[in-house]
């Protein structure tokens, strides 16, 4: 049976998960239109481009990206889920943590 979760991840993990699907939470800085690109800050402070979907429009300034991982900065999105305008990032940080964390394992 195939591993198709797709990991939760700060800017410091995306190294982990070249070529893979991850989900990551975080705020919209900028967004260039012409270029179909989005700087967003990550739950540790980070900050990633993520290359977006056609049309993709943002109405909220946090989002939670579902994309495959091209290096360490660079994300390409699959799927965008607006999450509002109110997230707590350090308790979004404690639970990427949590996710990598070998004591919870058989969790996730």
């Amino acid at each position: 049976m195939s591993d198709s979760r797709s990991p939760r991840v700060n800017k410091a993990r995306m190294a982990d998960y070249k070529g893979q699907t991850v989900r990551l939470i975080a705020k919209l800085l900028k967004f260039r239109d012409e270029e179909q690109v989005a700087l967003v800050e990550t739950s540790d402070g980070g900050q990633v481009e993520v290359k977006m979907l056609r049309d993709v429009k943002f109405d909220d300034p946090y989002i939670e990206v579902v994309g495959q991982v091209v290096d360490e900065r660079t994300l390409k999105m699959m799927a965008c889920i607006p999450l509002g305008d109110n997230v707590d990032m350090k308790l979004v940080d404690d639970v990427v943590k949590v996710w990598h964390d070998p004591k919870f394992s058989h969790i996730f």
